[in-house]
Order: structure tokens, then C-alpha cells, then sequence
């Protein structure tokens, strides 16, 4: 399975897939048992309510702050290190490893990502967690925003424009660089 992480999204814990049963009644699916969730995310499911009622503006920073320690965990500076001012390069390594959909305007310094994923794969969060828990998504925009600023070499600022865990059918984000980055 491939992996990957970026703008605070992780896609390495997979999704339990449904396996043939066997014996008899060939043909019959069963799935795997779903991980149980674990107690970093039990907590994080806990406190994220709270952090949707305060203030937003507050909540954001708070949450874009902790997106350092997910960038540090994967090791993400050595990966911008490796594409820094070279951001077409960049995209198409995102197209080509994590099939993202990519829409990079240049001259305006405008990207449009689409993930291209059906599920959240956001590793605080158990996947199947029915609960509004979009505020998490301004994690994800600091990460993008630190991960798209070492590539370019100079400030960028990321904004989620749709979400699963918002309701939408993906995640998508909208970074802005100087122009010509």
C-alpha cells in the first residue's frame, strides 16, 4: 500500500478491506475487524468539540500550531529540502506518489488540491468517527502552510476549501504562494 502524508493528512493507517470468506458460500465477503480506536485519538475526539465552540480564531492557531509536531514526526523538512524551489517538481511528485489532483496557476501563485481520497485520512481521528470534527482541518491547513513555505522558500498560506470530516466527498485545499514561486 502506499503511503503518504502532507498538509497534516496521513494515509498510512489504511482502510480495513473487505476479504473473501473461506469455505463455503465462496463469494461472500467479510471484513476485517476496524482498529479499535486508540487513546491519543479518544482524546483528541474529546477535546475538538470544545475547540469548535470557543472562539474560532483562537482554535485555529491552537490547532495549526500542533501541525509542527506531525510535519517534525514525518521527517516532511527533508522531503521539502529535496523540491525547495522547485515547486512544479514538487506537484508532480504529489501527482505521481499520492494521485492527487493538482491545479498550480503560477503567474498568480495559486495551487488548487484536491486529495482525491473518499475517506479522511487524518491519523488523529478514527475513520469511521461520526461526529463533525472539521475544526481538526485547521491542523492541516498549518501543516500544508509550513510544508508549501520550505518548498517555495518564502511564506505560504494554505485554507481548507472543502473537507470529509465537513461533509464534502474529499478534502481539498487552496495554498497561496508569492506569485512565481
Amino acid at each position: 500500500m502506499k503511503t503518504g502524508c502532507l498538509a497534516g493528512l496521513c494515509a498510512c493507517l489504511g482502510v480495513p478491506a473487505a476479504t473473501a470468506a473461506a469455505g463455503e458460500g465462496a463469494g461472500a465477503q467479510t471484513a476485517e475487524p476496524k482498529p479499535a480506536a486508540t487513546m491519543p485519538q479518544k482524546w483528541i475526539v474529546a477535546i475538538l468539540p470544545a475547540l469548535a465552540g470557543s472562539d474560532e480564531e483562537q482554535a485555529k492557531r491552537i490547532l495549526k500550531s500542533g501541525a509542527k509536531a506531525h510535519f517534525e514526526h514525518l521527517n516532511m523538512a527533508a522531503t521539502a529540502a529535496e523540491y525547495r524551489g522547485r515547486m512544479s517538481e514538487f506537484l508532480d511528485f504529489l501527482r505521481r506518489e499520492w494521485n492527487w489532483v493538482i491545479e498550480y496557476d503560477r503567474a498568480r501563485g495559486v495551487i488548487e488540491i484536491d486529495e482525491n481520497k473518499s475517506a479522511c485520512v487524518c491519523p488523529l481521528i478514527p475513520k469511521d468517527h461520526p461526529a463533525d470534527l472539521g475544526v481538526l482541518c485547521s491542523c492541516s491547513e498549518g501543516f500544508a502552510e509550513t510544508l508549501f513555505s520550505a518548498v517555495a522558500g518564502s511564506p505560504a498560506r494554505a485554507r481548507v476549501t472543502a473537507s470529509i470530516r465537513r461533509g464534502q466527498k474529499s478534502c481539498k485545499y487552496r495554498i497561496e504562494l508569492p506569485p512565481a514561486a
